[in-house]
């Protein structure tokens, strides 16, 4: 028996959760992929923007998706927009910010921690 809501296993005959008061259930329902709150940090028509933009998130490890970016580049027909993870949203803005001041975007990468093997 498993509780559907804390997922914890209880032995047969035990038909309540002890923590949250569930109805246990025979089998547990698999777990909901998470889905991220996608939001736009940039929107342009200029595709050498969405490539720089591009290459700095990814070299910040910041995942994004190019929303638009083959009807820009096929038919030429836009704007593309760069969305990001919303957890990620304000270091994507900070450093986009930088590509549209023209400031160097090494000073703005938080150093990743070391690898526990160095």
């Amino acid at each position: 028996m498993f509780c559907p809501k804390c997922r914890t296993e209880y032995n047969e005959g035990i038909t309540v959760c002890a923590d949250c008061g569930a109805q246990l259930v025979v089998e547990l329902p698999p777990l909901k992929p998470e889905t991220p709150e996608l939001v736009t940090v940039l929107s342009t028509g200029d595709l050498s923007s969405v490539a720089l933009a591009k290459s700095i998130l990814e070299e910040a490890e910041i995942s994004f998706i190019a929303k638009g970016e083959f009807g820009m580049e096929q038919l030429a027909v836009g704007p593309v927009e760069i969305q990001v993870n919303h957890k990620d949203q304000k270091q994507a803005r900070r450093l986009l910010m930088a590509l549209a001041e023209g400031r160097s975007v090494d000073d703005l990468l938080e150093p990743l921690p070391p690898d526990e093997g160095e």
